[in-house]
């Protein structure tokens, strides 16, 4: 590579990694959008070395200078956020830099500022995308300071030997990124979840968004979304992988043939709201709703009995919020965010069954015009059972054999509950719900219909749900309690996606769930659990309480191996050189040119023994060795390719 190849690499490379850097603080989405497209203007002058400010350090310097003291005033008169503003100054300094030359200094410049940018992007955003950027960042910096240096060690008019330094570089940034995670692990430390402001921006929007009504013959599309919308941590903890377990968000009893609808007011805001009467052995959850969930009704397993501690995510901070009932139908969220988390107790026993007139009345009421043909069908299914239990079973069961689950539905319909069980026979939850509840209905047995989540998936100590485990059921008032029934088949309850892209939205959100919990949440107590379990039985459920003197063993081993690491990658070995020097002394001895313990020097030049191509080849070999012209790449493996060649050949006597 020529001195200017290597030149416009270096600075290729540094521009590059400023730019992983400022990628960091983008993915959070509360970066300024002119803070973003100022910066996507300078990469672009940057990497085609349009550096204007070279000429003008003084006044680029005073703009930077005026730039940062509107984005203070911004932050004191209350119009930005202050981890905001410190990440626009870092990008703003860093295009300043960029396009203000080369040199050590400048280089060194850059990468601070970007060092910089990574701290505001670890304190905007949890997101995975983060580790990626970190990578490039070091990766592409370091390469490019190391490049740098071997430019200023070369003698004045040489090509830097660039391919060695770069693979140098390389192996040495990988074993400080193996040192750094090693280092992390170990450690000693104390988290203040710094990167926990998850506020921000949901990739690709909301796709939940449950309210408060339920339409027939709407798409079926969000079954197949594999999209994360809700994260729970249970105590007890169950231990499995699939949960499969209701997740009750709203409760319907009004149906006019075409949707469910709620009716109930909203109550009071309360900080606590208590639902029924808990018992001892309730199960607690923590859960929270992630921005793509998009709407402000709570979910618990059934059967819920208590909220509390609700908590919205804003983009800057977190501040406690109050909890809405709205009748018995559902619980909501005071205030507006693009996150909530709060606590939910339920227990696992059935509800009692209402002994309120309006409530069973409301509960048996039917659509107007409702087809001659649902009754008949209900009495057909029911057969010869007469307890209101028996008979809900039995009706559950019916659909589940008779009837088909199928995403692809025709639209709109005149009568959709007609034209599930008399026409398609075909359909998806809502309309196995729907049926159910009327067929019960007819049949004198009081019934609503339940929306919500069913399943949970385990991802490192908590369960998640996604977007396509959005189900609906239904719950029956019979002699004893709430029943509750679910007619669609048990296979099509949770989310299915078999598309390419599914699976791999699918991978990245699980994979995300165990970035949160290994990194961004990771803290001392994870340390001395993790490092407790080393080399410990993993049947061994208790295990001593002395966490401190494991980490700093731990640590202590972690900066040994580093060290061992660096000792070998540093040790000083031969270069191309001094290779073609041994190989070549290697060669002539074996043939009997020059003994064993005479220097390659001393080779006779004018014997006629001696090829021509090894008096070239030693005479390359003095001036790379000893010169100032070093050997070009594959130069080595050709000159010796030639002596090889030269010596098979008969030579003179």
């Amino acid at each position: 590579m020529t001195g200017r190849g290597a030149y416009r690499l270096r600075l290729a490379l540094r521009d590059l990694g400023a730019a992983s850097a400022f990628l960091a603080m983008s993915l959070s989405g509360q970066v300024p959008s002119w803070t973003a497209a100022l910066f996507v203007a300078t990469l672009g002058l940057a990497l085609l070395d349009v550096r204007p400010f070279a000429r003008h350090v003084r006044e680029s310097a005073l703009a930077l200078l005026g730039s940062v003291l509107v984005l203070w005033a911004m932050v004191a008169s209350g119009h930005m956020d202050l981890v905001v503003a410190a990440c626009a100054c870092a990008a703003l300094l860093t295009a300043q830099r960029m396009l203000s030359g080369h040199g050590a200094a400048v280089d060194q410049q850059v990468a601070l500022a970007g060092l910089l940018m990574l701290s505001g992007g670890a304190a905007l955003s949890a997101d995975l995308g983060f580790l990626p950027c970190l990578c490039a960042y070091t990766l592409c910096t370091s390469l490019s300071l190391a490049l740098g240096e071997v430019e200023r060690a070369a003698p004045a008019g040489a090509a830097p030997p660039a391919a060695p330094s770069l693979r140098a570089a390389a192996a040495l940034t990988g074993v400080a990124l193996v040192g750094g995670v090693l280092f992390f692990v170990a450690f000693p430390r104390l988290s203040w979840n710094l990167a926990a402001r998850r506020g921000g921006n949901s990739f690709a929007g909301a796709v939940v968004g449950l309210g408060d009504r339920v339409r027939l013959g709407g798409s079926g599309e969000l079954k197949s979304n594999p999209r994360i919308v809700l994260r729970a941590q249970l105590d007890p903890d169950p231990g499995v992988d699939t949960l499969g377990a209701y997740w009750v968000a709203y409760r319907f009893d009004a149906f006019d043939g075409l949707e469910w609808r709620g009716q109930a007011r909203p109550g009071r805001p309360l900080q606590r709201l208590t639902l029924a009467r808990g018992s001892p052995g309730a199960l607690s959850q923590h859960i929270e709703l992630l921005p793509a969930y998009g709407s402000r009704t709570v979910v618990a397993i059934d059967h819920p009995v208590q909220f509390s501690m609700a908590t919205a995510q804003l983009p800057s901070y977190s501040v406690r919020t109050a909890l809405v009932p709205v009748g018995d139908e559902s619980v909501r969220l005071d205030g507006a965010a693009s996150g909530f988390s709060y606590y939910a107790s339920s227990v696992l026993r059935g509800e009692p069954a209402s002994d309120d007139a309006a409530t069973r009345a409301r509960r048996l009421a039917l659509p107007p015009r409702l087809d001659p043909r649902v009754p008949a069908l209900a009495r057909e299914l029911a057969g010869n059972a007469t307890d209101p239990a028996q008979i809900a079973r039995r009706l559950e069961q019916r659909l589940q054999q008779r009837y088909r689950y199928t995403l692809e539905l025709p639209g709109p319909v005149e009568d959709p509950l007609a034209d599930f069980l008399f026409q398609r026979r075909a359909g998806h939850c809502e309309d196995f719900a729907t049926a159910l509840a009327i067929l019960l209905r007819t049949l004198g047995i009081p019934t609503r219909v339940v929306t919500g989540f069913y399943g949970g998936e385990r991802a490192a100590s908590e369960y998640v749900l996604r977007a396509g485990d959005a189900h609906a059921w239904v719950e029956a008032d019979v002699p004893g309690g709430v029943l509750r029934l679910d007619a669609t088949p048990a296979e099509n309850r949770s989310a299915a996606s078999a598309t390419l892209l599914g699976w791999l939205l699918r991978a990245y959100e699980a994979l995300e769930v165990r970035w949160v919990h290994g990194v961004v949440d990771y803290s001392f107590a994870d340390q001395v659990t993790f490092l407790r379990g080393v080399g410990s039985n993993p049947a061994r459920k208790q295990l001593p309480a002395a966490g401190l003197p494991w980490a700093w063993a731990g640590t202590a081993a972690t900066l040994g191996l580093l060290g061992v690491l660096l000792f070998l990658l540093l040790r000083p070995g031969p270069d191309e050189a001094q290779k073609l020097g041994d190989e070549l002394h290697r060669l002539a001895a074996r043939v009997g040119l020059l003994a064993k313990d005479r220097w390659l020097e001393e080779l006779p030049s004018t014997s006629p023994a001696v090829p021509q191509q090894l008096r070239r080849a030693v005479s390359r070999y003095l001036e790379a060795r000893f010169g100032t012209r070093p050997l070009a790449r594959g130069e080595r493996r050709a000159l010796l390719s030639a002596v090889r060649d030269a010596l098979r050949a008969p030579r003179p006597v």
